[in-house]
C-alpha cells in the first residue's frame, strides 16, 4: 500500500467514526506526532520517575500478567 492509498484508508475509517471522543483522541493523536518542541520534564515528573526507578532496582513491580489478571479483577466490580 503505497502512502496515497494508506492516507486515503485513514481517511475513510476516520469518516466512519462517529463517537465524538473517539475523533477529539485521534486528534489529540495526530497533534501529538507533528509536535515538534522538546518536552521539558516538571520536578514533579523527576521525582516520580527517580521512585520509579527505585522501585525497579529494588524489584517493587508487578509481571505484566499479574497486571492484565489485576485489570480483569478491577472490571468484574
Amino acid at each position: 500500500m503505497n502512502t496515497a492509498e494508506l492516507k486515503l484508508d485513514l481517511i475513510n475509517h476516520i469518516t466512519s467514526i462517529t463517537d465524538k471522543a473517539r475523533l477529539k483522541e485521534i486528534l489529540q493523536q495526530l497533534k501529538f506526532q507533528a509536535d515538534e518542541s522538546i518536552y521539558i520534564t516538571s520536578e514533579e515528573e523527576k521525582k516520580a520517575i527517580s521512585e520509579a526507578r527505585y522501585q525497579i532496582d529494588n524489584g517493587d513491580v508487578l509481571s505484566n500478567n499479574s497486571v492484565q489478571e489485576e485489570i480483569k479483577e478491577w472490571l468484574k466490580k
